[in-house]
């Protein structure tokens, strides 16, 4: 035999052994002696051990098989309309404001942007476009029983004008895998509750036989250690039910968010579309809700830990938001150096480093200089868990707290309170907002608003600027047809000066049908031009 073929079997056999020495339970391989039979070829040259055939290869397949009926596609749409501040062909009004997926231009490529594209306005939502047209998100999620599915906020909810609120987009679809029992179906969904701090939101399907719908276990986050293998399931870039491997890369990554979340980071490849999907260990328990990427990054993403989804749950099912506790203290983190003047063993806990006046934590008796080291007999490792603990506190309830002075070690009752940022409200579709009833449009097509000082801020016009800005521009009008556009604003009329909304109207009242009205009109580039407007 030549001593290259004889060189070639003598690596076949010793790869032979180690794979052997490598075995897993076969129940994870539907057919093992399939799986030997096709590498029986390749072995069957070596005299020396007959016996000898490659084991099964570990496999994920049962386990995938029993998660994919829980995970759903979510496909939401805002309904086309001219919002205010925004025109027909999506342009928008003054210079682009940098977002957190926005670098300043509608390319949104290069540039200073935000590190992480924050919970994914593109991760969830690839294909929304600028503008007042038709926008769809894209997103994923998992089913939790009862006809409800848990989601990112951001996959559900949408910007209504440039610079404005969020709300939830006007039509949802949630679909089933076709896995799941009764297939692949469609059902209708409305935003049950949302918390834009966690970003998270809580859906329910409209429709018949809901209970047989197979739901998630939540497993337990804070047992994760580094290195556990997890497994991601979703819908990136439209590709239905993707499923990537990986392990947990590190946990508590803090600095990329609020508050009220210490991700979880993975090297499962994550992408756009796979926002709000579940992020499951391997016993099938659904550790994490899969919500950010770092742009340009291989391999790099994060998730919310899933107990922390657990503390603000029963709020978002019961009153549609979370309200959170408010303590009062202005927290930070302890370093070695202050760990002896601080009368303290580790750097375990919180430091107040200041105190809110009339707070429960004044009240209380907190002082600057005390250490949290414990809250309700759990230990207070940094202030960022302290932060989201409490906030989890619903208003109105007691909480005790272990506290450090001056190295002695003392307990304090404290009643919450609500957050004094706690007035904002769910979100609501924009057709449902009350009061936002169309002006009717003048001659010229064009509704106008007097320039305000923080739309002159926004469009970064000098203070001195006066005009009546175009808020809407009716379709094919004699204003649309001439080329004006919201977010203009118009300085003169037929070379009358215009300062506000009355000069205008004054201006245009005259006006009738065949006439030519000369407009000097500011874009929302700066630039200044006088534009003719035929009244037809």
């Amino acid at each position: 035999m030549h001593r290259s073929t004889q060189l070639l079997l003598s690596l076949l056999s010793v790869g032979t052994l180690a794979l052997s020495s490598c075995q897993h339970d076969t129940s994870f391989v539907p057919d093992a002696s399939a799986a030997a039979a096709a590498v029986a070829p390749v072995v069957a040259p070596v005299a020396a051990a007959p016996d000898r055939q490659l084991g099964p290869l570990p496999s994920l397949a049962p386990l995938i098989k029993q998660l994919r009926p829980v995970v759903v596609n979510i496909d939401s749409r805002f309904k086309p309309r001219q919002p205010r501040m925004a025109s027909r062909n999506g342009r928008r009004m003054g210079p682009p404001q940098p977002g957190p997926n926005d670098d300043g231009n509608d390319e949104g490529s290069n540039g200073n942007e935000d590190p992480m594209e924050r919970f994914f306005r593109n991760f969830g939502n690839p294909h929304q476009q600028p503008g007042g047209g038709e926008r769809h998100g894209l997103g994923s999620g998992f089913i939790i029983g009862d006809g409800l599915v848990l989601t990112n906020n951001h996959v559900v909810e949408v910007q209504d004008e440039p610079g404005g609120k969020f709300r939830a987009m006007d039509e949802i679809k949630v679909r089933t895998d076709e896995s799941s029992p009764g297939g692949a179906r469609e059902f209708t969904a409305h935003v049950l509750g949302a918390d834009p701090k966690a970003d998270i939101a809580v859906l329910k399907l409209d429709g018949p036989h809901l209970g047989e719908l197979k739901a998630a276990i939540l497993g337990d986050s804070d047992a994760l250690e580094v290195g556990d293998y997890v497994v991601a399931i979703g819908e990136p870039f439209g590709l239905q039910a993707t499923v990537t491997s990986g392990i947990i890369s590190a946990k508590e990554r803090s600095q990329f968010g609020g508050p009220y979340s210490d991700y979880l980071q993975t090297d499962a490849s994550i992408n756009p579309g796979n926002s709000g999907g579940p992020l499951f260990n391997l016993r099938g328990e659904v550790v994490g809700v899969n919500s950010a990427i770092i742009q340009g990054a291989n391999t790099i993403g994060f998730a919310i830990p899933i107990d922390v989804v657990k503390q603000i749950l029963p709020q978002l099912k019961t009153k549609g938001k979370v309200s959170r506790g408010f303590l009062g203290v202005q927290l930070q983190a302890i370093t070695q150096d202050m760990v002896e003047q601080l009368g303290l063993k580790s750097t375990q806990g919180a430091l107040v480093s200041d105190v809110v006046p009339d707070s429960p934590a004044a009240q209380s008796g907190l002082k600057p200089g005390d250490v949290i080291v414990g809250l309700n007999g759990r230990k207070v490792a940094e202030n960022n868990q302290l932060t989201r603990d409490i906030g989890a506190v619903p208003p109105d309830g007691m909480v005790k707290l272990e506290v450090i002075r001056e190295g002695k070690t003392r307990g304090f009752e404290v009643k919450i309170a609500p957050r004094p940022d706690e007035a904002e409200e769910l979100v609501k579709p924009i057709s449902e907002l009350p009061g936002e009833k169309e002006a009717p449009a003048d001659l010229l097509g064009l509704q106008v608003e007097d320039l305000t000082a923080q739309m002159a801020k926004r469009m970064r016009l000098d203070p001195g600027v006066k005009g009546a800005l175009v808020v809407e521009v009716v379709p094919e009008s004699p204003g649309s047809n001439a080329g004006i556009e919201p977010g203009n604003l118009v300085v003169e009329v037929n070379r009358q000066n215009v300062t506000s909304t009355s000069d205008y109207r004054r201006a245009v009242k005259g006006l009738k049908k065949g006439d030519t009205a000369l407009l000097r009109v500011r874009s929302s580039q700066g630039g200044t031009h006088y534009t003719p407007v035929h009244l037809q």
